[in-house]
Formats: structure tokens, sequence, C-alpha cells
């Protein structure tokens, strides 16, 4: 069988072609070019140098194998998917099509997301048991089902011995799919209800509101301190690059001033040379002729240089523009540690005053039993007053020693991830590529980086990470991916270098690593 994927201007194809002769007039092929299947993909015949091919309307939609590359199948995937199996089993049974015909293959099954909606590819004159297909599809299933998901390893391992059994059929499979469906059905009703059933415990906090504060004035200095280091730092590395572009920039401008100045110097030695009669053969014409070009060629590599400095400044200016945000990035993360600890810190010295008031309560009750009054009281609760506050100074301590000392974020920092900057500063978010796969697209929960454009796909792109490099390919969008003003083609993966322009329809990006 010969597969390839074509895009024309708005759409996106799959085109598959047997190896033996297609019979336009069989039953098979009129009804899958005539007819609109719900689950099966739109299909024309179409011939090229004698061989019909089939074209497939794959237009933003995704193959299974490559949305679930680096995915794990949860309970309502594995829903979506079997689900639509049994649907284009039942149809194509009511157009009385052969279903050995369909393709279960994972690069052949497409996915619409948003509506969670599955289509599958059916070949005429192509012929594989669909028994052995299904066993196949639900082998590859197996290693990639979320193993946290219990409902979904019951559902897939369920499904599996059913297609592993001698002359299944279609109703086996939805016995195990309903019947896992109604368990799962009964337990979320359960969880529900004792979630429902639970109070919240009551947290009383009388008593650490003093050590609460201390712990939040020591982190508040400690904050200061670490900011006041990192501002020097920042402050001292902007004063080198300032230097070091005036020093540039200066180096330039006498570049070109003394290009002039030799073509002047060898002009006027040539004329002196000319007159002087030691170059009679040479006409004053060619002097001045190559005077020009020289005066040509010196502006040349000025204008050179000068595009080749907007280039280094533009770069420059988005990387600054990453750092800054990789910066607040890290200081909000920051910000969300030290608050997180403090709570920790606040809950931790409530339980320990409680138990210390506990045990206060306890010596004062004992008191009463062995019969101490008056001054021998106040004495005791003095010596317990002194011990709890001595007791929370010594937790204190410890707790801020476990900290550790403050690391400065400038000293020793690595550079951060690659990222995708807008070419239009502040009009798209920055794109940071800290995964080994990222999808792109408009659709907030399919997509790893979502960009709200209408002429954006739901799922219009991927970037692969292998070996520190960087992989674009499209993800058969309506209005296609771009690098450096050229359209990537179906299924084609393109290695991003550095400052590479990237266009996902009109969202524009540069590319830094």
């Amino acid at each position: 069988m010969y597969a390839e994927y074509k895009r024309d201007v708005s759409h996106n194809y799959l085109i598959l072609r047997e190896d033996e002769k297609v019979n336009t007039a069989s039953y098979q092929v009129r009804m899958l070019t005539g007819n609109v299947i719900p689950s099966i993909l739109k299909c024309r015949l179409q011939g090229l140098d004698g061989n019909l091919l089939f074209y497939y309307d794959i237009t933003s939609r995704q193959s299974l194998a490559s949305f679930y590359e680096q995915r794990k199948f949860h309970r309502k995937d594995l829903h979506m998917l079997f689900g639509g199996f049994i649907r284009v089993m039942e149809e194509m049974a009511e157009f009385l099509m052969n279903t050995d015909q369909l393709l279960l293959c994972p690069e052949y099954i497409f996915l619409d997301i948003e509506k969670r909606e599955v289509k599958f590819c059916c070949l005429p004159d192509y012929h594989h048991p669909i028994q052995e297909q299904f066993r196949e599809l639900t082998e590859y299933l197996l290693p990639r089902l979320d193993h946290e998901d219990p409902q979904a390893v019951s559902m897939g391992y369920g499904v599996y011995r059913k297609a592993m059994e001698t002359g299944f059929q279609l109703e086996h499979i939805k016995e195990a799919i309903y019947q896992n469906r109604e368990v799962t059905g009964k337990n979320d009703n359960k969880d529900s209800a004792q979630k429902q059933g639970q109070k919240p415990p009551e947290n009383n906090l009388d008593g650490a509101d003093n050590f609460g504060e201390k712990i939040q004035e020591k982190a508040d200095v400690s904050h200061l301190l670490e900011t006041d280091v990192e501002n020097k730092t920042s402050k001292r590395k902007k004063d080198k690059k300032k230097e070091e572009s005036d020093s540039q920039k200066s180096s330039n401008e006498w570049t070109g001033a003394l290009l002039c100045v030799f073509t002047a110097a060898v002009l006027i030695i040539l004329l002196i040379l000319r007159y002087l009669g030691y170059l009679p053969g040479i006409p004053a014409e060619a002097i001045f002729g190559g005077a020009i070009i020289l005066l040509a060629l010196a502006a040349f590599l000025s204008w050179t240089a000068e595009k080749k400095k907007q280039k280094k400044q533009m770069s420059a200016e988005w990387r600054q523009k990453v750092q800054r945000e990789l910066a607040d990035t890290k200081e909000s993360d920051d910000k969300k540690k030290r608050a997180e600890r403090n709570s920790e810190n606040l809950y931790e010295a409530d339980i320990s005053q409680r138990k210390m008031s506990e045990w206060g309560e306890e010596k004062y009750k004992m008191s009463e039993w062995t019969g101490e009054t008056g001054a021998n009281r106040l004495e005791n609760s003095q010596n317990v007053y002194r011990e709890t506050v001595q007791q929370n100074e010594n937790y204190e301590t410890e707790k801020t020693e476990n900290y550790g000392e403050t690391v400065v974020l400038s000293a020793g920092q690595t550079e951060g991830p690659a990222s995708l900057v807008s070419r239009e500063p502040g009009e798209l978010a920055t794109i940071y590529l800290d995964r080994d796969l990222m999808v792109i697209g408009k659709m907030e929960n399919a997509a790893d980086a979502v960009i709200s454009l209408p002429t954006v796909s739901r799922i219009h792109a991927k970037i692969r990470k292998a070996d520190d490099e960087y992989y674009l390919s499209d993800l058969n969008s309506r209005n296609g991916t771009s690098v450096n003003g050229r359209l990537l083609k179906t299924g084609e993966e393109y290695q991003l270098q550095d400052e590479d322009q990237v266009e996902f329809a009109q969202a524009r990006y540069i590319f830094l690593k």
C-alpha cells in the first residue's frame, strides 16, 4: 500500500493507493465516494499517471499515533476510541460495506479533539481481517495506558482479553466497555457522596499568630537582601553590555571612515603618478573608474556591517526580553514557594502551640489535684509560659537553619529553554519550549502553548526536542505553518535554527535557541 500527504491552499489530504488495480465500478468504491458516512473520512477518487488515488480530507485532524506520541490514554480517551470503533462498524453494516477494508493502524485513525470524534479510513480492495486488526490495535494501546488511572487500565485490559478470544464479536466489545462504564459510574457517585459528607476540619490558630508574623518578617528580610544582590548584579551586567555596544559602534564607524580615506589616498597617488609620467599607458578615466569601484565596495561593506549590527541588536533585544520574562517567572515562583513555606510554618506552629497549651493545662490540673494553690500555681504557670516561649524560639531557629542560605539567581545561572518570541513586541506571549514535545494551537485543553487568534487552528503545529535540537512540523492546520517564508509540507519535519522566523498562520515568531 502506497501512502503520502499533500496540502493545497486550505486543505490537507492523506493519499492512499493499493498495489492492485481498482475497479471504479465496484459497489465498495461507489458507496465510499458517493455517500457521506459519518465515521469515515470524506474521500474522493483521482487519477494520476494511470493510477487511481484515494484522497482523504484530514484538515484540522490528528492521527492517533501523532497525538498520543507523548500522551497516555485515559478512561475518556478509551471511551472515545472504542465508541468510535463501534459506531463505524454499525455504519458500515448499515451501508452493506466490507468491514475488512477498514484501516485500524494508528497512523490512519484521525481525531477531532474539540468534538472528540474519531474518523477512520476505508480503502477498497484492502483485505485484512477486522478481528486481527483490532487485536493489533489493543496491543498498541496497552503500553500507552495511564497506569495511574485504574478505570483506564481495567477497560484497556478488559477489551484486550475479549479481543484475544477466538470468534469474538462486536457485542463482546460493547459488553466490556459498558460494563466498565457502569462500574466507573458507581464509583464516581460513591466518591462524590463521600466528598459531600466530609466536614472541613476546624483550625484553631490561637497563640500562633505572633510566631507566624516572626517567620514572615524573616522571610521578607531575606527576600529584600536577595533582591538587592540581584539588582546590583543586573546593573553591572547592563553597564558592561552598554560599554561593549558603544565600543562596537565606534569600531564600525571607524571602519567605514578608514575605507573612504584609503580609497581617496589610492586615487591621489595614482593621479600623481599619471601626471608625472610613470603610468603613461593608463588613462585617467580608468583611474577614476577604479576609484568609483573602490568607493562602491566601501559603501557596500559599510552597509553590510550596519545590517549585521542591526540584526545583532534586534536579537539582543529579543534575548533580553526572554531573560526578563524568565526572571519574572522565577520571581513569581519564588513568591509562591515563600508563601507556601510560611503557611506550612504557620500550620506547624499552630500544632506545636496547641500541644504546648494542652501540656500547660495538664500541669495546671495536676497542681489542683496535688493541692497546689496561690503562689505555687502562679509560679508553675510562669514556668510553663517560659518553657513554651523557649521551645517556640528553638523551633523557629531549627526551621530557619534547615532552609540554608539564599542562593543568588545570577550566580552560576544556567541558560533557560529555547523559546519563540513575538516579532511584534507585546503582541503575543513568549512560548517557552521547556518540554520534549510542545503542541501549539488555540484549543486550551489540547495545546501546550495557546495562541488565541482566529486564523490559528485548534491544534496547529508541534515542536519536538531531540538531542538539544528542535524540530517543527505542521499538524494538518488549515492555514499552514511557515519557516522563513516557506510553507511546510504535510508530514515534513524542519530542524529549527537560531533566529528562524516561524509563522503559525498570522502569528509571527522568532525562534531563539
